[in-house]
């Protein structure tokens, strides 16, 4: 079965303002909606991730503060949220690191769910995306990765993301 995972679609990442937000981030909604409205068609699950500090998480000896749990910028962004507000088959995956997979019951609900092939979209392309791509090529699930669905603060990673998925994850770069 086919799942739509959404990486990260948060306030602190995708709107001005926000604590880590990269000029253009939001140029990635439309594509998503596109997505959402495509999977929720075909009644497929869709799994959001979110990063989900704890005020004093050690990641932030690496990035500013972001994403604290029940922040309004740890939230999901109001365009997407709203797709999903009348949607049964969705599922909220709450991470501390930037892979989906880390401490968290992804594996599992892709196991019950026996996902076998990914359409993934989201932010940041060369951390969180990356490394949950990773991980779903590790368990041998396909990967179709939307290009205008993803993109990072810095281009010359964030294509470098790319090449790393499709040349050596074998991820569908679409």
């Amino acid at each position: 079965m086919k799942a739509l995972m959404i990486i990260d679609m948060q306030n602190d990442f995708a709107k001005k303002g926000g604590a880590l937000y990269f000029e253009g981030a939001e140029k990635v909604i439309p594509k998503i909606i596109d997505l959402i409205k495509e999977a929720k068609n075909k009644n497929l699950p869709i799994i959001l991730t979110q990063d989900w500090h704890d005020e004093d998480d050690k990641e932030f000896e690496i990035w500013p503060k972001h994403c604290i749990k029940n922040t309004s910028g740890a939230m999901i962004v109001s365009e997407i949220q709203e797709l999903l507000n009348d949607y049964n088959n969705v599922y909220y995956i709450k991470k501390t690191r930037y892979s989906a997979f880390y401490k968290t019951d992804l594996e599992n609900i892709l196991e019950n769910l026996s996902i076998d092939e990914v359409d993934v979209v989201g932010l940041v392309s060369n951390i969180c995306v990356l490394f949950t791509v990773e991980e779903l090529r590790n368990r041998d699930i396909k990967v179709n990765l939307y290009k205008d669905g993803t993109d990072s603060y810095d281009k010359q990673l964030h294509n470098a993301a790319l090449k790393i998925m499709s040349q050596v994850l074998q991820a569908n770069i679409l």
